[in-house]
């Protein structure tokens, strides 16, 4: 399985400006004070659902959902989002961080297919998925009675399931998607990021390879170092001995650096998200490096394709696991060159990379 967490991070999904506006809107067709902020609230808990089915590749239609109905929205508190692929309703219910129960009004105890608990932040900023109910009896629901989204994804996902994944192992036989192909200039340009010689092999055939003999022996971290093995079989016997995955992935990634097509290199591909994200020219990496034990390390790295340029700020790279549920998400700061995330997965493994930047993502399936 996927090393990750016991206890898994809550979902994160934006708010956007955007969705404030849209929810401002319906608010200002209510008549009194209290619907107006409980149509803004719902309308939030509703489009954060959305996006957050979007990541997972779900469709939704926000136009035939009761809770886009003007007239609905007067006289029901709804929040409702129509799920083609079930042909049915779910409910998307709001809590803020202080409250203890979620309330469920009596009129969407029916025609449900579940109901989906957004914890909503105060400056409407940012939603957090909580969990998932079957079935409402009550009005009053306490946290305590959330279920994992696992019930809900099973059902959500059967669709999906027949989609195209990215099937890791085949990398390791240089069976790569066309879309996954080890373009030169994308991979290129990390290099000339990470590696403070330009021309490596010219660079060791001229300077006796000191320089990559110092970055080896700092991976071997005062351990000893054969002085008769050359930097290449250095950094091979660290990758095939070590038990740390991370300096592991280091000496990997150093002898990719030196020689690419060296066997004991990880597989490397990345792919231009340009298109996916607002014109940004943003590159996802993934790496592949089998262990002796059989089980894979799998980094995720996205970077800019611009050489001396910065990822743009508040950029998200996240992964869920087989069940929809995150197992990592980190953002990018100002001036950030890149972001990644390693970890481990047995064969069979499934996971799905997110890259989120405002309203525009990307996300790829990969079987290991």
């Amino acid at each position: 399985m996927i090393n990750k967490a016991a206890k898994f991070p809550q979902i994160a999904i934006a708010i956007t400006a955007t969705d404030r506006i849209q929810a401002y809107e319906f608010a200002q067709q209510q008549l009194t004070q209290e619907r107006s902020q409980q149509v803004y609230r719902n309308t939030l808990a509703v489009l954060v659902t959305r996006r957050y089915l979007q990541l997972l590749g779900i469709e939704s239609d926000l136009e035939h959902s009761h809770s886009w109905n003007p007239l609905e929205r007067l006289i029901e508190n709804i929040a409702d989002l129509y799920i083609p692929s079930l042909h049915g309703f779910l409910e998307c219910r709001c809590l803020r961080q202080s409250d203890r129960k979620c309330h469920i009004p009596q009129e969407v105890w029916t025609e449900r297919i579940g109901y989906l608990i957004v914890q909503l932040d105060e400056p409407y900023q940012e939603g957090h998925i909580l969990g998932f109910v079957e079935s409402i009896s009550v009005t009053e629901l306490p946290r305590s009675y959330f279920q994992p989204l696992d019930l809900l994804l099973e059902r959500l996902t059967l669709e999906a399931a027949t989609e195209p994944i990215v099937q890791i192992r085949q990398w390791l036989q240089h069976r790569f998607e066309s879309d996954w192909q080890p373009a030169p200039e994308l991979l290129s340009t990390f290099r000339a990021m990470t590696l403070p010689l330009e021309q490596p092999q010219l660079q060791l055939k001229h300077r006796g390879n000191d320089v990559i003999r110092q970055r080896v022996e700092q991976l071997y971290r005062g351990r000893s170092c054969d002085l008769y093995l050359t930097p290449q079989e250095a950094l091979v016997k660290l990758i095939q001995t070590t038990e740390d995955d991370e300096i592991r992935w280091q000496a990997a990634e150093l002898l990719w650096e030196i020689e690419p097509k060296h066997p004991a290199c990880p597989v490397i591909n990345a792919k231009d998200l340009g298109i996916y994200l607002l014109g940004y020219s943003i590159v996802l990496m993934v790496g592949v490096l089998p262990k002796l034990n059989g089980k894979m390390l799998i980094l995720l790295r996205v970077y800019p394709l611009e050489k001396l340029s910065h990822l743009p700020s508040g950029l998200k790279l996240m992964g869920l696991d087989e069940n929809g549920r995150s197992f990592f998400s980190i953002e990018s700061r100002q001036k950030d060159d890149y972001i990644q995330f390693k970890f481990t997965a047995d064969a069979g493994d499934r996971f799905r990379a997110l890259v989120v930047l405002d309203d525009a993502s990307f996300s790829e399936d990969f079987l290991i």
